[in-house]
């Protein structure tokens, strides 16, 4: 298998950036790791609290275990903000962006 292959498919379905790794430019994957990490561990904070503020406020009774009112909660937490939708952009502009430099890469080489 050509290596831009490879290195496509491991950035594509592993994590962007590591295909990089697998053509020897670990400092040009770092371009593509760390905005995707910092940018999912964001969203994940931000999941994680929202899901904690629920279960609160299910098991003190404040919110019915109705999935349809937990979803209404949901919708007007505020989560669905600019700063998560960036970082959602961020995290699809990287996955997509270093796959697409892994083929070029391993075509330039």
């Amino acid at each position: 298998m050509k290596a831009s292959i490879k290195a496509a498919l491991v950035s594509a379905l592993v994590f962007p950036g590591l295909g990089h790794l697998v053509l020897r430019r670990g400092l040009r994957g770092l371009l593509f790791i760390v905005p995707t990490l910092l940018a999912a561990g964001y969203l994940l904070r931000a999941t994680l609290a929202l899901a904690a503020t629920l279960v609160a406020d299910v098991e003190s009774g404040k919110l019915p275990l109705d999935p349809i009112l937990i979803l209404e909660r949901v919708h007007s937490s505020g989560i669905d903000n600019p700063a998560t939708n960036g970082a959602a952009l961020i995290c699809i502009v990287c996955w997509i962006g270093s796959v697409a430099d892994a083929l070029w890469l391993g075509r330039h080489r």
